[in-house]
């Protein structure tokens, strides 16, 4: 009983400090987003600790509730946010996952581009038996620019599918071998195959939004800010760097990503080496030229990509009504991965009224 008490305890200390290392993110993570259960555990607890005689009886009973309600801090907050905010969070969905939406969803993967050693695919979740062509995310996956997989986020992106909206997630060159701007070129290049697949997969061209998760977001912005041509309806960028300048800047040799490393390896250089790169890679160069309807949803705990990011893209576009920022205050990276929790519910609400109100026409 103790040992459990004291494992619970150590799962609350990693998700409230900076984690060094990428199993103690991930463990933050997990700990952040299903807190509620672990709170049930540590009330479960309980009942063997007032059995217990003597000091330790009386340590572990004055344990048990204070841990549930730390664990249960990103629930409260969350329900909290959602009230204030009029996004739609259940309290039941915590503890009961699962999900049924309007339509059921098709998955499936097909490359959309392919030269001599080079394929990329994307994996299209598609819903069924709607009646006219509806509207499309495309999506830029995460990784850090050197890795990932389209197939990434399949349950967030299906269930945002469910409520009627073709969801394809694309892949796209990796670095160290692809620099900037191959990313955007392959941006270009999944847009138009969906273009020309319209009919098949039952989606209305004039209806495209662009939107990427970390290095994706920042794929994402940028293509969509830098490059009108693409006829984007509007942009969803979570926990992203829309400024590869400050990306630079902010980013710490040896900490938990290398991202000094990432940011060098990707854009292929310095500023100073390739000014060019650096800002047609930076949304924020473009912002007053080209705009749209932009969503942000960052975690202020992350320590992958720092919330400082969405917070500067938000005060520079501060007079625009169309612009919207979802921060979590427990959010950690990653923290819109799972769609039952306290980070998913809120983040796919977030995506769906903002596209009710930008791609619908909903007020």
């Amino acid at each position: 009983m103790l040992p459990a008490l004291f494992i619970l305890a150590l799962l609350a200390l990693n998700a409230w400090i900076k984690p060094p290392t990428r199993w103690q993110w991930m463990l933050q993570l997990v700990t952040l987003e299903f807190g509620h259960w672990l709170a049930l555990v540590a009330l479960m607890l309980l009942f063997p600790a007032s059995n217990m005689q003597g000091t330790f009886g009386l340590i572990a009973m004055s344990l048990c509730v204070p841990l549930a309600l730390v664990l249960m801090i990103p629930a409260f907050q969350a329900s909290r946010i959602a009230r204030d905010q009029s996004l739609h969070f259940s309290w039941l969905r915590l503890w009961q996952p699962f999900h049924f939406g309007r339509f059921k969803v098709r998955q499936e993967r097909r490359t959309y581009w392919q030269d001599d050693d080079t394929s990329l695919d994307m994996v299209i979740h598609r819903p069924l038996g709607a009646d006219k062509p509806l509207p499309c995310l495309l999506i830029a996956h995460s990784g850090g620019w050197d890795s990932g997989d389209p197939g990434e986020f399949a349950g967030a992106n299906a269930e945002i599918a469910s409520h009627g909206y073709v969801v394809c997630s694309f892949g796209y060159r990796l670095a160290p071998k692809h620099h900037w701007p191959a990313q955007a070129e392959d941006t270009r290049r999944a847009l138009a195959w969906i273009r020309d697949h319209v009919g098949e997969l039952g989606l209305d061209p004039e209806r495209i939004v662009l939107m990427g998760r970390s290095a994706g977001a920042q794929i994402a912005t940028a293509c969509a800010y830098s490059m009108p041509e693409l006829a984007a309806r509007a942009c969803i960028a979570v926990y992203g760097t829309p400024n590869m300048h400050l990306a630079h800047e902010w980013s710490v040799p040896n900490d938990l990503l290398k991202s000094l490393t990432l940011v060098r390896q990707y854009m292929g250089g310095d500023p100073d080496e390739v000014p060019e790169a650096y800002r047609t890679a930076s949304a924020t160069e473009f912002i007053d030229h080209h705009s749209l309807p932009t969503l942000l949803i960052h975690g202020t705990r992350d320590s992958l990509v720092g919330i400082g990011h969405s917070r500067r893209f938000t005060q520079l576009r501060a007079d625009r009504d169309d612009h919207h920022f979802l921060e979590l205050p427990w959010g950690t990276h990653g923290t819109d991965y799972f769609p039952s929790t306290p980070g998913g519910q809120l983040s796919i609400s977030a995506i769906l009224r903002f596209m009710e109100r930008f791609v619908h026409g909903t007020p």
